[in-house]
């Protein structure tokens, strides 16, 4: 993309960001991967630097003494989660921000699981490249950023087959950021992500226009992928059909998301990345 994505004033709200969802997480469900796994290797990992919703009894005071700052150590169990993280590049995420959206998003989960030492893959869905490791660790994370600004959004359309050709070793977590707007067959996707192991994450990211349309009278609709076009009226009966349809539409996919057990959240990508995160995903983040 061109324009520049990720400022100095998002890039400095990142950490603020990571520290709320993190105490969330914390203080969260007991069953969370994280939950599950502290102090449960005694094959000792990395350091880093504690946060006030760490357990204390996890400090070295070793390191203390020697660097007079607070570190905890962490464990292998609590490195080994891989993110896959999916990103829908079709022509029609360039419309209203959801493109800018959806990689402020893909950014802010890749520095959480960098940060805690986690893996993360990043996957544009229509490209020749899959599973983009690019390091571990939070000196890593500038690397990402770079990758993930250069996506290009200027595919015809969405592939989801891709993503059910994809291979993992072992769980882990999927996060999937698409418009949603595809032929392809959800439920096999799904379906095919929870086969794999994974905790899925879909956030059905569209736009304010698209949520709550504004347009009146005649106009020309054009398929941003297809180049397809439809001349339509815009009246209130049709602008009714249109709600219903979408919210149809959304729910199915939330059914299809219940089936399986995995989170489904619709975004505005009208919204600030800090309401999306605080908001729309805080109550997400206990499975991080």
């Amino acid at each position: 993309m061109n324009e520049q994505i990720f400022t100095s004033d998002f890039m400095s709200k990142l950490e603020k960001l990571s520290v709320c969802i993190k105490n969330t997480a914390a203080y969260g469900s007991a069953g969370s991967r994280k939950s599950k796994a502290k102090g449960m290797s005694v094959e000792f990992s990395d350091y880093r630097k504690y946060v006030p919703s760490d357990d204390f009894r996890r400090i070295d005071w070793n390191a203390y003494g020697k660097f007079k700052k607070l570190y905890i150590k962490l464990f292998m169990e609590e490195k080994e989660a891989v993110f896959n993280i999916f990103i829908d590049n079709s022509k029609s995420m360039a419309f209203y921000n959801k493109n800018r959206v959806t990689l402020q998003l893909a950014a802010v989960f890749s520095y959480i699981a960098l940060n805690n030492l986690d893996k993360v893959l990043i996957n544009p869905l229509v490209s020749n490249e899959s599973n983009i490791f690019l390091g571990q660790g939070k000196n890593s994370f500038m690397k990402y950023i770079n990758y993930l600004e250069n996506i290009k959004f200027d595919a015809e359309k969405s592939n989801f087959v891709k993503l059910k050709r994809s291979h993992f070793r072992g769980s882990g977590i999927s996060i999937i950021l698409s418009d949603l707007f595809t032929n392809d067959e959800l439920d096999d996707v799904i379906k095919f992500l929870t086969y794999n192991k994974q905790q899925i994450l879909v956030l059905h990211i569209l736009s304010a226009e698209e949520i709550a349309p504004t347009i009146d009278g005649r106009f020309k609709l054009v398929d941003s992928e297809t180049g397809q076009e439809k001349n339509l009226i815009m009246t209130p009966n049709l602008l009714k059909k249109y709600n219903e349809k979408l919210e149809k539409y959304s729910n199915d996919i939330n059914n299809v998301c219940n089936k399986y057990g995995a989170s489904y959240i619709r975004i505005n990508s009208s919204d600030t990345v800090e309401k999306i995160i605080l908001e729309d995903l805080i109550n997400t983040f206990t499975m991080l």
